[in-house]
């Protein structure tokens, strides 16, 4: 009787680090996918603030919103995934510049 009680609790010990362990890569996998959508957002906004200073250093002013990026500096921005803030208080003063991810968006 002591060897089927034996191997009853290797079973079930072998099924709780079964799931602690797919439970440790699901947090690890979530974690991972928090990480990349934050360097996405943060690359989009380096794009466009760098695009924005190069505008301001070839024309001497900083462009008056973000369709004038796209047109002339190559700038592409998801606008289905992607809220993009763009306000120029003057043309000689750097832009403030904010992009956030959607709800909802993959």
């Amino acid at each position: 009787m002591g060897g089927a009680a034996y191997r009853i609790n290797v079973q079930a010990i072998s099924i709780c680090l079964t799931l602690v362990y797919f439970a440790v890569a699901c947090f690890s996998i979530s974690s991972y996918r928090e990480e990349l959508e934050k360097s996405e957002v943060e690359s989009i906004k380096r794009a466009i603030e760098r695009a924005a200073v190069q505008c301001y250093a070839l024309e001497g002013h900083y462009p008056p919103d973000l369709e004038y990026l796209e047109e002339n500096y190559g700038i592409r921005i998801n606008r289905a995934k992607y809220h993009c803030e763009y306000f120029v208080f003057a043309s000689n003063v750097r832009p403030h510049i904010n992009v956030i991810k959607k709800v909802g968006s993959k």
